[in-house]
């Protein structure tokens, strides 16, 4: 090749600098050394190799391009809990694994989530991942030194408890200059209407056949009287009617009933009867 110029390589939107050369009236070679790979951006591109001569020559580029369309895959694990974890001052109070609650207020759940196989990338690069999980969130809660830290002025609530009444709001305010200044208002709560003493109730009872089973055979067998009863309490309506139902008997009509002095003693004489109740390995 008869060349009189360089040998310049043009890049889109970069030209390298020519060096100029003298004709070689024959064959000959260049090895201009560029490196492209800063040039060679995410699509198309176009090399262009432009040659000057003086009478006629042709020149060739060759291009030296290693593709490596291999699947690379490498992982990482981000853990952005390690400073709590080892933490002596810190517990773990919450954790999700995968959208499962493993931990809750503290407390392990026994719940965990299942393998998981999971694909990343698309069309010839899609790689499938299995884990045991890929994403964990965790809550800790720590013991913090408030050593340092002032303490809450409370002097303003405990001056509005401590003047106001249940027609006056006292209120103590402290200016920038460390001055107070003490106002009152009229206070008062809106009427929320009366109400009733209680929900009026009534109670009532339906005889039931004992039927419960015992290793002698049926309970109501082996009593006197087998007929027992159970007790009810209905809520009694406007018209202050108890509504009994079937086969049920009005044992106190409609009112305000407490019968919890009735359940103490109960509760009571159980708690005395298994105190005085004595295990032995003979017959009495």
């Amino acid at each position: 090749m008869m060349a009189r110029s360089s040998r310049p390589v043009r890049m889109p939107g970069r030209r390298p600098a020519c060096r100029p050369a003298s004709e070689k009236k024959d064959t000959f070679y260049a090895y201009p050394d560029l490196d492209l790979l800063p040039y060679l951006t995410q699509g198309d591109h176009e090399i262009w190799l432009r040659v000057a001569v003086a009478q006629g020559g042709e020149a060739f580029a060759k291009v030296h391009v290693e593709v490596d369309d291999a699947c690379a895959t490498s992982e990482q694990l981000i853990d952005q809990c390690a400073g709590y974890a080892s933490d002596t001052q810190c517990r773990l109070v919450s954790e999700e694994v995968d959208g499962v609650a493993t931990f809750n207020k503290g407390v392990q759940t026994g719940l965990k989530p299942l393998t998981q196989a999971r694909q990343f990338g698309a069309d010839r690069c899609a790689v499938s991942v299995t884990r045991d999980f890929f994403e964990r969130a965790r809550s800790y809660g720590c013991v913090v030194d408030t050593g340092n830290i002032a303490a809450p002025d409370l002097s303003r609530g405990a001056y509005i408890i401590d003047h106001s009444t249940e027609t006056m709001l006292a209120d103590q305010v402290r200016h920038p200059d460390g001055s107070t200044a003490q106002t009152t208002s009229a206070f008062s709560l809106p009427d929320h209407g009366s109400v009733a003493a209680c929900e009026p109730v009534c109670k009532t009872r339906a005889p039931r056949v004992n039927t419960a089973a015992s290793p002698a055979g049926v309970m109501a067998a082996q009593q006197n009287d087998p007929v027992r009863w159970d007790t009810f309490f209905q809520v009694c309506g406007a018209a202050n009617v108890c509504p009994a139902g079937e086969g049920e008997e009005i044992v106190a009509a409609c009112g305000c009933l407490d019968d919890f002095p009735e359940a103490v003693v109960m509760m009571q004489s159980v708690r005395l009867a298994g105190a005085d109740t004595t295990c032995t390995s003979v017959a009495p």
